[in-house]
């Protein structure tokens, strides 16, 4: 019985020392400011963080509003960066976000962040190797 529970043991040891295939893990670094602005919207500002090792792209930030019986009573997204979509999070990058929602803050009852994005493809800046003979470049 005591091998059977040390084996047992050992799996789920060695279970969590695998590692994950998605080396990308995007979350908050740290709380939400949570405050009203100027123009009584509740208003929401925090950091995101890539802590994984890949880049990532496409990042958008989504607060969810609910009431007490778990509705849904607004949500609202954001991207990450307000330049566009294609800007890239590289790993260990922190970037600030700033969103707004309308909904009156005594009818909240409990608030969700979710945070989407993709891994970055880097395909878009390869060459094609075939074709590397043709390619004339003079440095001065």
């Amino acid at each position: 019985m005591r091998y059977l529970i040390a084996i047992l043991l050992c799996v789920l040891l060695l279970t969590g020392c695998i590692e994950s295939e998605n080396d990308s893990f995007v979350g908050l670094d740290g709380p939400i400011l949570e405050s009203v602005n100027k123009d009584g919207q509740l208003e929401f500002n925090g950091v995101v963080l890539n802590s994984g090792e890949l880049p990532v792209e496409s990042v958008f930030v989504v607060i969810i509003l609910k009431d007490e019986s778990g509705n849904i009573i607004e949500a609202n997204s954001t991207p990450l960066f307000e330049d566009g979509n294609d800007l890239i999070l590289y790993p260990q990058q922190r970037e600030f976000f700033t969103l707004s929602l309308d909904s009156e803050s005594d009818n909240v009852f409990s608030k969700e962040v979710e945070i989407y994005y993709d891994v970055f493809n880097d395909t878009t800046l390869d060459v094609d190797k075939s074709q590397g003979d043709e390619l004339d470049l003079e440095f001065n």
